[in-house]
């Protein structure tokens, strides 16, 4: 499964230049716009404004590697008493029923907003845009590597179930 642990390895790469490029100006921000209260340098009316671009970027852009790490909401009340094959015929199935048509929708209509946009808006604007057609796709390949994994674990190719544990450690190596 070279290509799965490809996409994988793309969609968390990604996530971590992503968190990185968008957490420390999240912070220099902040940290500008607290200055600016106190030195009244002028510039606090843009800082919210960027500082909240990319808090959307950052989330619509993790989205995935968030999946890919099993960090998404779960009903573990339930969850917890299931077997692995349970757990990985529930994964399939919400994946292919809720998730990977949530990610067309998402990708299509940030497509939309991103081609309108183009004519008239600001550079933050495109940015939160672009955010809104990149980040669903890699949460639809994060979908697909992880329905592809509980395939082959349902078939005793893989001795766990999908998503990865809670470090996104893969356990088959």
């Amino acid at each position: 499964m070279p290509v799965v642990k490809f996409l994988e390895r793309f969609v968390r790469i990604a996530g971590y230049i992503v968190a990185w490029a968008t957490v420390l100006p999240i912070a220099f921000f902040s940290l500008l716009q607290m200055l600016d209260r106190k030195l009244k340098l002028g510039v606090s009316a843009v800082l919210p404004d960027i500082s909240t671009a990319l808090l959307f970027i950052m989330i619509m852009m993790l989205f995935g590697f968030t999946y890919l790490r099993d960090g998404h909401v779960r009903v573990d009340v339930l969850r917890r008493n299931w077997s692995n094959r349970t757990l990985a015929i529930i994964e399939i199935t919400g994946v292919v029923l809720i998730l990977l048509p949530l990610c067309a929708i998402l990708a299509i209509f940030g497509w939309d907003g991103l081609m309108r946009t183009t004519h008239f808006a600001e550079t933050d604007v495109w940015a939160m845009r672009i955010a809104a057609v990149i980040g669903p796709v890699l949460l639809g390949i994060a979908g697909i590597t992880t329905t592809l994994r509980n395939i082959a674990f349902l078939r005793g190719k893989n001795q766990t179930h999908a998503p990865l544990d809670k470090q996104g450690i893969d356990q088959n190596g």
